[in-house]
């Protein structure tokens, strides 16, 4: 049996104003939250058994947890911000009950076929697996030997010539005697997976196929750019049904607006609200829900929400 774990805490602070308002877990994306997503992601791949860390704003967990379909275990941490380690140590008991559990940051989409990963990781022997995609002709996050798929340190510990770059995508499976490895003192987790490998343990990075779909959803340009891919049929989402999706012209809007309004809409506009305003041009940009819509203006490269509007490049 497999535990899944959504690492859930973090502030998101590049997303502000939203992550002002809400956790980074209930931002919403392409209508639906980034833990619902996460959730959605685990279950199609038949775990069940799933834990969830929490931090700021637990009290919009708790009630997003009370009515979710999927049950889930939340642990609430308080104080001061604990990361991946302090998450792991804090979870102990509960990520150890099984032989082996999985992790995925919540802000990560990704079409992963898990099973396969997962069988990959079983047949390695290692401690820790983490789940990459190949880059070339450019830096990824960590790095790997090419033949015996060892991981070979972060970035910013590379040393070894003869390794090849990758991206992890903040997905892992884990064994669950690597607990043992960590302390509450931890909040990287990179130094675990460097202290595992000084005690002998193997660290594997367990590479999908290069043109493997990922976002990180962390920052206002991917969070849009996550409903551009869908748009444009790369990604393939379960959207709420007051969105009508026209990929055609390249749009996306809520059903009760007025067709004068969504003709006025360019291509990459991805609007939630039906309470937009007639006059307005909108192109590459994402209108949320209650967004507050501007009289005057032009929207364009931005995240347009309750709370404010955020630009991007």
């Amino acid at each position: 049996m497999l535990t899944g774990f959504v690492l859930a805490a973090g502030f998101g602070t590049r997303l502000q104003p939203i992550t002002s308002h809400v956790p980074k877990a209930l931002v919403p994306v392409c209508g639906k939250p980034l833990l619902e997503r996460a959730l959605t992601f685990l279950t199609a791949n038949g775990i069940t058994r799933i834990g969830v860390n929490a931090h700021a704003f637990a009290g919009q967990l708790i009630d997003f947890q009370n009515s979710s379909n999927v049950h889930f275990t939340l642990f609430h941490e308080v104080g001061a911000i604990r990361g991946t380690g302090g998450a792991f140590s804090f979870a102990h008991d509960f990520l150890a009950e099984d032989d082996t559990f999985f992790v995925c940051n919540v802000d990560i989409l990704a079409k992963v076929d898990l099973r396969k990963a997962y069988n990959a990781f079983l047949s390695s022997g290692a401690y820790a697996g983490l789940l990459a995609v190949p880059v070339k002709n450019c830096t990824g996050s960590i790095y790997l030997n090419p033949a015996t798929n060892d991981y070979c340190g972060a970035r910013s510990q590379h040393q070894a010539n003869s390794a090849v770059s990758a991206n992890f995508i903040g997905m892992a499976f884990y064994k669950k005697e690597f607990l043992s490895l960590v302390s509450q003192e931890d909040f990287s987790i990179i130094p675990v997976w460097q202290r595992a490998q000084e005690q002998g343990y193997l660290v594997k990075v367990i590479c999908a196929e290069q043109d493997t779909y990922w976002r990180d959803a962390g920052t206002p340009h991917d969070l849009a750019a996550i409903h551009f891919d869908v748009l444009d049929g790369r990604l393939q989402l379960d959207i709420p049904p007051e969105i009508h999706i026209d990929t055609k012209a390249k749009k996306a809007y809520h059903v009760n607006l007025p067709n004068g309004i969504v003709s006025q809409f360019g291509i990459y506009t991805w609007c939630e609200t039906p309470y937009a305003v007639s006059g307005v041009p909108v192109s590459h940009s994402v209108i949320l829900n209650n967004a507050v819509f501007p009289d005057s203006g032009t929207i364009n490269n931005a995240l347009l929400t309750p709370w404010g509007r955020i630009d991007f490049d």
